[in-house]
């Protein structure tokens, strides 16, 4: 919003908050990209954090690892079912596995995937190839021809395809192998964030976004923060750049209000004095 990455965007509201005598928490939040980057180090400090691009940089980053690591694969292009991890440890598919596998023994492993990829199995109606496939238009021999080689893998590998495996492009089997917890960074930064005990003792949660429609409701930070409020029986509002959503519906989507920086529709872009300007008036609301 306005330019801002969300931990300034959320300091710059939050600071107005405490001028008005309010103890704010500041809790970055994120999906992918740098902001996922910066939510980790925050809410995991001194964490190994990796951002492989490809299965190739994924191996190399595995395999290089010393200790503990947490790797982000919400935008790792894995083709192949993953293959290219294993070259870092062996030639051989299967001694690459039990050389991947005895690595990381004794070693804390995370891997963050898009948010419904962390059950997802490796093959089946639910799996990989199948939802790529309806993903990409795919013809259903195409389908399950791949899903057939997927599932001739994991057993090539001698491996077991648990819920997860077909995450990250078939990565996920591989991981799981290596120990690996597969998980999604907004499940991830909550839980090393306490985030559920913060809001139990908060008068309000407040959360933003660059925009507010009623299909997307924000997006999954929004959304996350939205159903982690209703938990916690705790008022959630949004200060966002625009709004297009009415006071019905968002009651329906569970926010008491939203405050947009910029009225109607427009293409140009809130300023940090605007986002300053409506985060001070939204903290006088709220003061009591």
């Amino acid at each position: 919003m306005a330019g801002l990455t969300p931990a300034d965007a959320s300091a710059l509201i939050a600071g107005r908050f405490a001028e008005r005598g309010a103890v704010p928490a500041v809790v970055p939040l994120a999906v992918t990209g740098d902001a996922l980057a910066h939510a980790v180090a925050t809410a995991a400090p001194g964490a190994p954090f990796a951002r492989p691009a490809d299965a190739v940089d994924l191996g190399r980053a595995l395999a290089d690892a010393d200790g503990d690591l947490v790797v982000d694969l919400t935008a790792c292009r894995v083709a192949d079912l993953g293959r290219g991890v294993l070259d870092a440890f062996a030639d051989d598919p299967v001694e690459a596995v039990a050389v991947a596998r005895q690595a990381w023994s004794g070693r804390r492993l995370v891997a963050l995937v898009e948010d419904g990829q962390q059950e997802r199995p490796l093959t089946g109606l639910t799996g990989l190839a199948a939802t790529e496939g309806r993903e990409h238009g795919a013809d259903l021999a195409d389908v399950l021809a791949a899903d057939a080689v997927a599932g001739r893998w994991a057993t090539s590998l001698g491996l077991t395809a648990q819920p997860g495996a077909g995450a990250a492009g078939g990565a996920g089997l591989l991981l799981q192998a290596m120990g690996a917890v597969i998980t999604d960074p907004l499940t991830f930064l909550v839980e090393h964030y306490g985030l559920a005990g913060t809001m139990a003792q908060a008068d309000l949660v407040v959360t933003g976004a660059d925009m507010l429609d009623f299909h997307a409701v924000g997006g999954p930070v929004v959304k996350r923060i939205v159903g982690m409020a209703g938990e916690a029986l705790r008022p959630v509002i949004a200060i966002v750049g625009r709004n297009y959503v009415s006071s019905r519906e968002l009651r329906l989507a569970g926010l008491e209000a939203a405050y947009p920086v910029l009225a109607g529709a427009g293409d140009d872009i809130a300023t940090p004095g605007q986002v300053a300007e409506v985060a001070e008036r939204v903290a006088r609301t709220w003061s009591w």
